[in-house]
């Protein structure tokens, strides 16, 4: 397209050139004569000068100039294209002619004009731009399939490097991490997306193996104690017996109910038990503070509670109320009589802030970030009824409800705070 284009605007200006040439020629035949333009062009012409137009000049007084044009350009009215040596009976016209357009015109005094010029540099010009097309374009198909196949070499290597990473994880090695195809935004999205599943995986292996490593380190003693306890049973008088296997009915409620608490730390984690509405975490507070005050005033607990008002969220009203519980119960099992433990419920900003402390001997602050891990329990609490499960409960409810959940120690004392977003209502 290009070429074609170049081609019109040489040609139309090649056209304008002759017409220019021939308003000179018409204006000089007008203002002194036929002869007088006849002399003045014979003059210019024989001056050797290599000129750019071929001339045919006739005056109705016979006069002639021809320079480069044959005699039968008479015949040739307005503009026409002819080849020279040029025939006018001629109907074919060689190839290797020279194409030359010629513009006609007349003066008022009947002379006859003609100038004509040659295609050649148009020729040469279409050619060049006809090479520079032909060249162009196999050179930008060259550089395509170059660049198609360097492209194609690139993202070969780095899929080669996603499937040898793919391969690492089936085998085992949760670690791996896809890299970055670099290729586009959605890619690195997808690649992004499947690294935050895979850590979620390999926390979730991790957790596996350290819940698999608790319950296989924290089950042996009680199932030992059930088994020492019924071959006591089984050797013992028919006095002590009955005595032996209440014993064993108790150790083996206990782990029942570990089980239990596990199954539903379970549950909590995985969510299938969600059952979200707008919840007074308030109201909620105040029902669970109100059933431990006979057992807190019988420990010589002080429990107290401060709420402020209109602390709505939406959560599962028996999570939440199991959340308190399990914080209260473990301040009044694990603390010593006369001290004070205080329920708080307050917005935090855009959060309810649910807060239980006490002034107790608090935790020490390296086994802090360790209290929610299941079955953990500090040293002078192993001695006390418990499964070490209450806080890993509180910590999986508080995630359930898209909140956090924070250990500090008050100094004295100990704070566990959750937060979760109030309800947008």
């Amino acid at each position: 397209m290009l070429d074609i284009a170049v081609g019109r605007f040489a040609e139309e200006t090649a056209r304008d050139a002759l017409r220019d040439q021939v308003s000179v020629l018409i204006a000089d035949a007008n203002a002194e004569g036929g002869a007088a333009l006849v002399a003045s062009l014979r003059e210019h012409v024989s001056g050797g000068q290599p000129e750019r137009f071929s001339y045919l000049v006739v005056t109705p007084g016979g006069d002639r100039l021809s320079a480069g044009l044959p005699d039968a350009v008479e015949r040739i009215k307005g503009v026409a294209s002819i080849h020279l040596p040029w025939d006018a009976k001629e109907d074919d016209v060689e190839s290797d002619r020279i194409e030359v357009i010629v513009l006609t015109a007349r003066a008022r005094d009947g002379t006859f004009i003609a100038v004509g010029r040659d295609t050649y540099a148009l020729a040469e010009l279409r050619q060049w731009l006809h090479r520079l097309a032909l060249w162009g374009g196999v050179a930008l198909v060259l550089l395509a399939l170059l660049c198609g196949i360097a492209a194609g070499a690139v993202l070969l290597r780095r899929l080669k490097s996603v499937t040898e990473a793919a391969e690492r994880v089936m085998s085992g090695d949760l670690s791996e991490r896809l890299p970055s195809l670099g290729i586009g935004l959605e890619f690195d999205d997808l690649a992004d997306t499947l690294n935050a599943m895979l850590e979620r995986l390999e926390a979730a292996m991790e957790a596996l193996r350290q819940v698999s490593s608790d319950v296989a380190h924290d089950l042996r003693t009680p199932l030992t104690r059930l088994r020492n306890t019924l071959e006591d049973a089984q050797s013992a008088e028919e006095t002590e017996r009955d005595e032996l296997i209440t014993e064993a009915v108790l150790e083996t409620d206990r782990l029942l109910e570990i089980f239990g608490a596990l199954l539903r730390l379970a549950q909590i984690e995985g969510g299938a038990s969600r059952r979200f509405t707008d919840v007074d975490l308030a109201a909620v507070a105040a029902d669970v503070v109100d059933a431990y005050l006979p057992a807190a005033d019988q420990a010589g607990w002080s429990l107290t509670l401060i709420v402020s008002q209109d602390v709505r969220v939406n959560g599962d009203p028996t999570m939440l109320a199991q959340v308190i519980a399990s914080l209260v119960d473990n301040a009044l099992t694990h603390g010593a009589p006369g001290q004070t433990l205080r329920v708080l419920v307050a917005r935090a900003g855009a959060d309810a802030e649910l807060s239980v402390e006490d002034d107790g001997p608090g935790a020490p602050a390296e086994e802090l970030k360790h209290l929610t891990r299941r079955f953990y329990r500090l040293d002078r609490s192993r001695h006390t009824d418990g499964s070490g499960l209450g806080l890993s409960m509180v910590a999986a409810i508080a995630s359930l409800h898209g909140g956090t959940l924070s250990i500090t120690n008050r100094l004295p004392g100990l704070a566990v705070a959750l937060r979760i977003p109030l309800s947008p209502s």
